[in-house]
């Protein structure tokens, strides 16, 4: 596979995630999960320092397998996450993917985000950068999710489909 077919496949996987999220279809974005992801947002230490242990240190959001995210969004779905009812409107743009590192099965892919949502009557941002682990696995699956929110002040709530 020569490098524009890759960087495309890549690009459209980013952008399936934002629009699964955006339309609420969990299925869909499960799918592009493997069965042991990493979700995880570190919490800042200082304004240029993030922690480095999610075991040992406080993060901002950690979920370590799809189990997890199945079950952060049958609470949604499901109406028991008091803190998403009304679901907030949500627009993701994901945007300066960059491959980083390509193995033979795998790929460390960089981005820059912004989350636009529309909650109780007011309209909010979260942005930051997103690093992924790809592998093959019937196409590319996300292995591991780090997200950098520059913006770590957050009005409201913090769940999996506001990154």
């Amino acid at each position: 596979m020569d490098d524009l077919q890759l960087q495309h496949e890549v690009s459209q996987l980013l952008y399936r995630e934002g629009l699964a999220l955006d339309r609420q279809h969990w299925d869909e974005w499960l799918d592009l999960f493997t069965d042991d992801v990493v979700l995880w947002i570190p919490s800042w230490i200082t304004e240029h320092e993030q922690i480095s242990d999610p075991q040992t240190e406080i993060s901002l959001l950690y979920l370590n397998g799809k189990n997890y995210l199945k079950e952060r969004t049958e609470r949604v779905v499901k109406g028991m996450s008091p803190a998403s009812v009304p679901m907030p409107r949500t627009c993701h743009a994901v945007n300066n993917i960059v491959i980083e590192a390509a193995g033979t099965d795998s790929l460390t892919v960089q981005s820059a985000f912004r989350v636009d949502y529309y909650h109780h009557k007011k309209c909010y941002a979260i942005f930051g950068h997103y690093q992924h682990q790809l592998v093959q696995q019937d196409g590319w699956k996300i292995n591991n999710k780090r997200v950098t929110l520059m913006n770590d002040l957050v009005s409201e709530v913090l769940d999996v489909y506001l990154i």
